[in-house]
């Protein structure tokens, strides 16, 4: 019964913060939408809506572009909220629907049909090019080699440890949002691993999934779950996955950890050293 409570606590805690990071991100693209959207008054005057255009504009640009930096491929490792923040809150609240429809009406009841056909093909053709050019710019990003992610190791390498050709596989099945002492458990387990120097480790995001309590998980663009599947991925020899396991038991609350043998196949440089050395 206590362990029941402790999880509605935590569930309601944990919806509780997402919606104060929604509310604080909502304020944040408000204030910078009357910022965009009174500057063209100053500066050009009543007329057409240029700052509503700019302000959708731009809010579409930045959704497209973290949408595809944060999605399952991306290579921005973020928190469901950490992307409820930027996408639901400060893009929410930055950008405007309503406003681009009265002002459209405003100009269809004045009789100038042609500002009004004008806003709404124009707004619409330029909003759509910036979401996909920024969608297109984050998707070029995330093909690129040597980038650090600076939002968490989504994957970890060593490359100058050395695998046996029969070594083991461990593979921890955990949760986006599982901690160890206030940060995310994912980070936590790859710290380890590289600290006591396995050869490798690397973080797996899933687009979708379920686990014991049958909850469904997704990673839709404006996904509201809390707990999206991870997998981390940690291949060496039998005697340093033995020695990392007392590890991951202290780090470990709930979860899902399996191992199984494997014949490892090295390509590169590493590969090359290795069949040096051999010779």
């Amino acid at each position: 019964m206590t362990s029941r409570s402790s999880f509605r606590r935590g569930r309601f805690r944990d919806a509780l913060l997402m919606y104060l990071a929604v509310g604080l991100g909502t304020a944040i693209g408000g204030v910078l939408r009357a910022g965009v959207s009174l500057a063209p008054l100053e500066w050009l005057g009543p007329g057409f809506p240029w700052g509503t255009l700019a302000a959708n504009g731009i809010g579409s640009f930045v959704i497209g572009a973290y949408a595809a930096l944060t999605g399952p491929d991306g290579r921005l490792f973020v928190s469901t909220r950490q992307r409820q923040f930027v996408m639901t809150g400060i893009c929410g609240g930055f950008t405007t629907f309503s406003v681009f429809s009265l002002e459209t009406l405003k100009f269809a009841a004045q009789g100038d049909y042609r500002l009004a056909a004008l806003n709404i093909g124009g707004s619409l053709a330029i909003w759509l090019l910036a979401v996909w050019a920024g969608h297109a710019l984050a998707m070029r990003l995330n093909r690129l080699d040597g980038w650090r992610r600076p939002a968490g190791p989504k994957q970890e390498r060593i490359d100058d440890m050395q695998l046996p050709e029969q070594a083991l596989a461990l593979r921890i099945f955990i949760g986006e949002d599982d901690k160890d002492d206030g940060r995310p458990l994912y980070e936590a387990i790859v710290l380890k691993a590289r600290e006591m120097h396995l050869a490798g480790a690397t973080v797996l995001r899933g687009a979708l999934g379920y686990g014991h309590s049958s909850r469904l998980h997704t990673s839709k663009i404006l996904r509201l779950s809390e707990d999206l599947p991870l997998v981390v991925e940690i291949v060496d020899s039998e005697d340093r996955i033995n020695a990392f396991l007392p590890e991951l038991d202290r780090l470990m609350t709930s979860g899902l950890i399996t191992i199984e043998t494997v014949r490892v196949l090295q390509y590169g440089d590493q590969a090359v050293r290795n069949t040096g050395d051999g010779a």
